[in-house]
């Protein structure tokens, strides 16, 4: 019983920390599922913005984030036939 209720806070604690406006790295990899070294890879080639006032601790803005995971859209079959089609008339 005592195991389920802090589990249960865990999970209310993860949830709640996916409201934020920044995130730290781990926070970043918690939302995007990625393990902490992707996370560190993504930043040190600079494939994502992030911040450290401090000098040390990663920060990025959720807005950055949402950009860089939602910048390469798969396209549907429509949208690949439609391109097709205008790259043959070309």
């Amino acid at each position: 019983m005592e195991k389920q209720i802090l589990q249960e806070l865990q999970e209310i604690k993860r949830l709640l920390s996916l409201h934020k406006e920044v995130f730290t790295l781990e926070e970043f990899c918690t939302y995007a599922g990625l393990s902490l070294n992707q996370g560190y890879h993504l930043t040190s080639t600079r494939q994502v913005p992030f911040y450290r006032p401090f000098g040390k601790k990663i920060y990025l803005r959720k807005d950055d984030v949402m950009d860089f995971l939602l910048k390469n859209p798969a396209g549907t079959r429509a949208a690949i036939a439609k391109k097709s089609v205008l790259n043959t008339i070309k």
